[in-house]
């Protein structure tokens, strides 16, 4: 990323006063941008390291232990959704779980939900090479990048409280299925599901979806659900990454994406993704932690942290 000058006025008795401010692209000048981008790229190796994170394998079981502990070291309450689906006609079930940080807001109203797919893809279906394509992906960008991103705000929430609650919600089950099986937003539905069986004074004030911002080109379009149900929301987001100079959100609209915002949209609940559906190692094996930005991923946090502060 560049840098570039950003120059803002202020009127003073007398005339006009210039002050001129230094700022890098996609950071806040209130965050500490080398400790959270740090604290950001320690979750995503991290992740990396514990290998596939399909259900059932050593490296889901190891998400969801690290994801507890966040939990329990910097948020107000966790709660566990846990849940089974069933898999094939023959009624065999597949235990499946979504985990969630709670953080109190200042002011209290209805949360804010922000979640992130934390499991990985079972098969890599994208590979060129058809030898791979039974084999589980490591999913650095597509389900960790937005992980990690989740598990710094967890760290930076529990020290810079906004006025609204805030939920983390880390989703089981997004990329289970093949395509068409009808097993895929697994976690996310279940989470709707249970939720649209509330009151709706108990739903969620917005729903933001973090998906696949790691790329190291990172592209964010925006989407045609998030504009149908959340466009000022969206257009909160947008502001932001303008003033913080973060030029990977472009104004296009590009894409209509089905992922973990999707049920909420369903509900009526204004629901935005950010997503890089552009990144060329999607549901491959290529999809590593050297195809990863820090830059990038902290972009995306110091967006998101500046827009919960301004709702």
């Amino acid at each position: 990323m560049e840098k570039l000058r950003q120059i803002r006025y202020f009127t003073a008795v007398g005339g006009m006063v210039f002050v001129l401010f230094w700022v890098q692209p996609g950071f806040g000048n209130t965050l500490d941008s080398k400790k959270y981008s740090r604290i950001i790229w320690n979750y995503l190796e991290t992740l990396c390291a514990f290998g596939p994170r399909n259900p059932d394998s050593e490296g889901y079981r190891e998400t969801l232990d690290l994801i507890r502990k966040v939990g329990g070291k910097y948020a107000d309450q966790v709660v566990e959704h846990p849940f089974f689906v069933s898999t094939n006609s023959q009624g065999k079930r597949q235990a499946m779980v979504n985990l969630e940080l709670r953080f109190q807001g200042t002011q209290g109203g209805a949360p804010i939900l922000i979640g992130a797919h934390f499991d990985t893809r079972p098969f890599a279906d994208e590979d060129p090479d058809p030898a791979n394509r039974s084999k589980p992906i490591l999913g650095a960008n597509d389900g960790g990048s937005g992980t990690a991103v989740l598990l710094g705000l967890a760290q930076y929430l529990s020290q810079h409280p906004v006025a609204r609650p805030v939920h983390l919600v880390f989703f089981d089950g997004e990329d289970f299925g093949a395509k068409d099986s009808g097993l895929n937003l697994l976690g996310s539905t279940y989470y709707a599901q249970q939720l649209a069986k509330q009151e709706k004074a108990k739903w969620p004030h917005w729903v933001l979806v973090i998906d696949m911002v790691g790329d190291k080109d990172l592209q964010i379009f925006k989407e045609t659900h998030s504009l149908e149900g959340g466009a000022d929301f969206l257009d909160k987001i947008y502001r932001v990454a303008r003033d913080q100079g973060v030029s990977a959100l472009k104004e296009k609209t590009k894409y209509t994406i089905y992922d973990d915002h999707y049920p909420f949209h369903q509900m009526g609940i204004p629901s935005t993704v950010l997503i890089d559906f552009d990144y060329p190692h999607w549901h491959t094996l290529q999809d590593t932690l050297d195809k990863c930005s820090i830059e990038s991923m902290f972009s995306i946090f110091s967006v998101v942290v500046k827009t919960l502060e301004d709702i």
